[in-house]
C-alpha cells in the first residue's frame, strides 16, 4: 500500500462499497466532471463494465478509488503515463517494488528542482520590488519593467 499524508489519505479512501454507478454518479462522488471520467476511461485508467441492457458504463467502488487516486497523483505532480505505471503496480505485469520506489524518488527530485526554481523566481521578484520602491514615485516605469522581463536574475544584482 502506498503511503500518503492524512489529507490525501482522506480523499483517497472514502470509497466504501457504493454499488454500481453511472458516469454522472461517479463524477459527483469524485468531484470531477463526467468528461473527466470519460477521458480517464478512454485512457484505460478505469475499468467499468457495460450494462448489457443499454450499453452504459457502470462503475464500482474500485473505479471510484482509481479515479480519486488519479486526482491525488496529479496533485503530487505525476503525469498520466506515470499514473498508469503506478496503477499497474500490483497487477499482472506491474512494476516491482524497487521500480515503484525509483519512480517516486525521481518525482521527488523533480519536485525539489521545481521548488528551487520557484524560490529563485520569488527572490528575483522580491529584489525587483525593492528596486521599484526606491524609484522616485515608488512604482516601476516602462524601462524597469522591460529590464525585468529580459533578465530578472541579473538586472538588479
Amino acid at each position: 500500500m502506498l503511503a500518503f499524508s492524512p489529507l490525501i489519505y482522506r480523499d483517497l479512501f472514502h470509497a466504501s462499497d457504493v454499488g454500481t454507478m453511472k458516469v454522472n454518479e461517479i463524477a459527483n462522488l469524485a468531484d470531477v466532471s463526467p468528461d473527466t471520467v470519460r477521458f480517464y476511461n478512454r485512457e484505460g485508467l478505469l475499468r467499468p463494465r457495460k450494462d448489457p441492457r443499454n450499453g452504459y458504463n457502470l462503475y464500482n467502488s474500485e473505479d471510484l478509488w482509481r479515479l480519486r487516486f488519479v486526482r491525488v497523483a496529479n496533485k503530487l505532480g505525476f503525469n498520466l503515463r506515470e499514473v498508469k505505471v503506478i496503477l499497474s503496480h500490483g497487477t499482472e505485469g506491474g512494476l516491482a517494488g524497487s521500480d515503484l520506489k525509483e519512480l517516486f524518488t525521481d518525482r521527488l527530485c523533480r519536485l525539489d528542482q521545481e521548488l528551487k526554481e520557484l524560490k529563485r523566481l520569488r527572490d528575483d521578484m522580491k529584489t525587483t520590488v525593492q528596486v521599484w520602491r526606491q524609484m522616485p514615485d515608488g512604482a516601476p516605469n516602462g524601462h524597469s519593467v522591460q529590464e525585468f522581463s529580459r533578465a530578472p536574475t541579473s538586472v538588479y544584482a
